[in-house]
């Protein structure tokens, strides 16, 4: 990569990690016509006012103004600089799959400056997290391991009444189609459960259903978006409420967070979701959920409206405190904002990067370029 158009410029890289020196290494290899400055962040994220203060402090001005490419977690301009730094500045490259961290920045509100997210690089681990916490829901790891504790060689083979199961013909509701929900798809349907997918937009043509976006080398996701068995689409209540009546065993919130995401569950849809006894997993963000509606849910009796259980990566707020309900419900596993995490995580962030530092050169439209009236 890099022979065919000599990508020049500056390209500042601000990163909340210690400088990952092998793979930054092998991008200036690559591109030695490219300026590349590593700086570490004190914060990866956190409230906007602190990623505010640390972005005007730990980044000087002309680090700034000088980048012809941002690759960032968090920190973003000063705003009192945007209407120079734009003049130089070709895109920013952030390492999430989400932009809600800085929908208000003028960068995103103020300009047309093109922002790309890494959404793709999510698949791989978060589909094997949410499998991981299927299988431990269906086979009884949480009592396996109480059994354990116990020395407890517990005659459990052949009595029915303890619940096991697998996955073959089980049906699982994906909320948000993107690339998380189709890497997702295909490792559940590789086990033979029944995938339904839902998406604000109608996926009624082929076209409409495939996926452009960026996909992990080795790894399939749902191109074509041909695993679902069934396909719902709509922003209103009653196009929601039909997908989740659709006898669903599990629901995946794999949802951006927008206006119109935030608590997109709440007491009516657990109220559906209760009527299958369904167990809800959330690698999106903790405020998709109502979570005091969720934990109303979790402590009604299964058969009488109550959620099978809950998988939460993610909570509202972060970290949860310590006198949260969830933390003691014996239905409920909780991961603290990890399921995306993996020793590859940056490397394949570079990888989307590279991408898009080669479609920018050539004239191309970015990989995973933000739509900012849908807000992701």
């Amino acid at each position: 990569m890099g022979g065919e158009t000599p990508i020049e410029g500056h390209l500042l890289v601000v990163w909340g990690v210690p400088e990952p020196k092998e793979e930054i290494a092998k991008l200036r290899l690559q591109h030695p016509n490219l300026k590349v400055t590593y700086k570490q962040a004190k914060v990866a994220f956190a409230d906007p006012l602190t990623i505010a203060r640390h972005s005007e402090e730990e980044v000087s001005d002309d680090e700034w103004l000088s980048a012809t490419y941002i690759a960032t977690m968090s920190y973003l301009p000063p705003p009192r600089l945007v209407p120079s730094i734009i003049k130089n500045l070709k895109f920013v490259q952030l390492t999430s799959a989400g932009v809600n961290h800085l929908a208000m920045h003028p960068l995103f509100t103020s300009t047309s400056l093109p922002i790309a997210t890494t959404s793709g690089i999510h698949g791989p681990p978060i589909s094997e997290w949410v499998a991981l916490q299927i299988l431990s829901d269906s086979h009884l790891q949480r009592t396996m391991y109480k059994w354990q504790s116990e020395r407890n060689w517990v005659k459990a083979a052949g009595v029915s009444t303890y619940g096991f199961r697998d996955g073959v013909g089980r049906r699982v509701g994906i909320l948000g189609y993107g690339s998380i929900g189709r890497q997702t798809a295909r490792v559940l349907s590789a086990m033979g459960m029944d995938i339904v997918a839902y998406t604000a937009s109608p996926r009624t043509t082929p076209e409409s259903k495939r996926d452009t976006g960026f996909i992990v080398p080795g790894t399939l996701g749902d191109r074509e978006g041909s695993i679902p068995i069934a396909w719902h689409s709509g922003t209103d209540k009653a196009s929601l409420h039909s997908f989740l009546g659709a006898d669903l065993d599990y629901v995946v919130l794999a949802l951006p967070l927008t206006g119109s995401t935030k608590q997109i569950l709440g007491a009516e849809e657990f109220e559906i979701l209760g009527r299958s006894g369904a167990y809800v997993l959330n690698i999106s963000r903790g405020e998709s959920i109502d979570q005091d509606a969720l934990i109303a849910a979790l402590k009604k009796p299964l058969g009488e409206g109550g959620l099978r259980g809950a998988a939460l990566d993610v909570a509202t707020p972060e970290p949860l405190p310590e006198s949260s309900e969830l933390w003691d419900l014996e239905n409920v596993t909780i991961t603290p904002h990890v399921s995306a995490w993996n020793g590859r995580y940056l490397e394949r962030t570079l990888g989307v990067l590279n991408e898009n530092l080669e479609r920018e050169a050539k004239g191309e439209g970015l990989v995973n370029a933000v739509d900012r009236e849908r807000g992701y």
